[in-house]
């Protein structure tokens, strides 16, 4: 076979995009095979659910669905942090939190906080306590004039329209929620239910 080359160069170039070539494709297949299966699981839950709705037994069916969903999320996840790992090792990194993250920029240490009326507070336990005031503050009811309340929502002059209320009312899918979880950005400050989005990851 090598005779057929200049030189062993020139050889192992041409292996070495047969390879590529090879795994490249695989690859594809594989991710195409697991891709057509996750819509199988998705859109077989979906039925299963109307199904249940209807009144059908069909516990055991959503189970092993459910389960089967659970798996492919779990690969994934393992497939995500492998390929992360590969990357930082092909660069030379240690896998450690730091690269993981890879912050862009230095961060600027506060040395002060201040209450809303503008008191100047420092030192780690005067700092939690303006911290703890500012949430506390921004999650409280707050109250509203009714008059205030009514003189707005009568200058509201769009409204939807049955299909849209019908559609909006309607459960998310599991499509939807997974969509949602892997668009949503980490490190952000939690709701108002205190849970971040890390912990549905």
């Amino acid at each position: 076979m090598m005779d057929l080359f200049h030189s062993t160069s020139e050889w192992w170039e041409w292996v070495r995009d047969r390879f590529q070539s090879f795994f490249q494709d695989a690859s594809r297949a594989v991710a195409q095979k697991k891709k057509s299966k996750f819509r199988r699981l998705l859109s077989g839950l979906q039925q299963l659910y109307k199904l249940e709705l209807r009144g059908w037994g069909v516990a055991d069916d959503l189970e092993e669905t459910r389960k089967g969903l659970a798996e492919h999320f779990r690969e994934e996840s393992r497939e995500i942090i492998f390929h992360t790992r590969t990357e930082n090792l092909e660069k030379d990194e240690k896998c450690n939190l730091f690269f993981f993250t890879k912050p862009n920029s230095a961060h600027t240490q506060l040395v002060e906080l201040r209450y809303s009326e503008g008191t100047p507070q420092s030192g780690k336990e005067h700092a939690m306590r303006v911290v703890t005031y500012f949430y506390c503050e921004l999650y409280s009811p707050k109250s509203s004039e009714k008059s205030q309340v009514r003189s707005f929502h009568e200058g509201i002059l769009e409204t939807l329209t049955p299909e849209k209320r019908e559609g909006l009312n309607t459960p998310f899918t599991l499509e939807e929620l997974h969509l949602a979880r892997m668009t949503s950005k980490r490190g952000k400050t939690p709701g108002s239910d205190g849970l971040p989005v890390e912990l549905y990851a």
